[in-house]
């Protein structure tokens, strides 16, 4: 058995794979390895000029991530590394789940890094004996995600713009969570120049917290009629190839709490 690169123990729902005796192994001989970075994508064409050349007419995903990986017994801690059925049963009602679950490598360069996924296991036995877990990681999307990034922005009427710089690997956008506390009654607008995008919350009233979470928009205050004063389209944070810099400029005082999590075009 040798320590698939420099993996021994992962985290999944909380708890490590260490608090129950186990460590990343591999069973087998040595030897080197192509593995997939995940995010493969699809590039649809189609045929134009008698073939010669071919347009792309649409890209995308078509699978999430996946990864197969071992585990056993840790050696320096078990004198038998024989794996029982109930120590078998314990481990699938840890990772055998109906649902996605935040899962991270315990590693110095995987530390701010995280996927969502569930497990498929299967079982390694020599002469009658398990000696190890096959863990089949599914994940819910291609890529794997940073630690949610909190960013706050206090506006007053002389502050002018605002700039949030964009690390993600993907181009595009994501919709983060969004907190506003409004500080003076009044229009709310939140232009951002990368994408000529504003967003419109009218009527906002001082002291009122409105929570954005796409596709849902709430506020605290019931007397708001929030869907109807609200132009719908929803804050994001995006970036191009050449430019992460979102230039916000927001129209009256107010607390903004923004978290999101940018993309990571990794794997294991």
């Amino acid at each position: 058995m040798n320590n698939v690169k420099k993996f021994f123990d992962f985290e999944y729902d909380n708890h490590a794979l260490s608090d129950f005796g186990f460590m990343i192994c591999k069973f087998g001989s040595d030897g080197m390895q192509t593995i997939s970075n995940g995010s493969q994508i699809t590039f649809n064409t189609i045929s134009t000029l008698t073939g010669k050349k071919f347009e792309l007419v649409s890209v995308q995903y078509d699978s999430c991530l996946e990864s197969t990986f071992q585990i056993c017994k840790n050696p320096c801690s078990n004198d038998d590394l024989e794996i029982t059925v109930e120590e078998v049963r314990k481990l699938s009602r840890w990772l055998n789940r109906k649902e996605f679950l935040k899962f991270k490598l315990l590693d110095d360069e995987y530390y701010d890094l995280y996927f969502e996924a569930s497990f498929n296991i299967s079982r390694i036995e020599l002469e009658g004996k398990i000696i190890g877990l096959e863990l089949n990681m599914i994940t819910n999307r291609p890529f794997a995600l940073q630690e949610p990034k909190t960013i706050m922005i206090e506006n007053t009427v002389t502050d002018g713009i605002k700039v949030i710089n964009d690390n993600s690997d993907e181009e595009g956008y994501i919709y983060p969570h969004m907190e506003i506390v409004i500080n003076k009654d009044g229009d709310l607008s939140i232009y951002n120049k990368i994408e000529d995008r504003t967003m419109i919350i009218k009527n906002c009233t001082v002291g009122e917290v409105i929570t954005l979470d796409y596709p849902i928009i709430k506020t605290s205050y019931d007397s708001h009629k929030i869907q109807n004063d609200f132009n719908w389209s929803f804050f994001r944070i995006s970036n191009t190839f050449n430019n992460p810099r979102n230039e916000i400029t927001i129209s009256i005082p107010c607390t903004i709490k923004l978290i999101y999590s940018p993309i990571v075009k990794i794997s294991i």
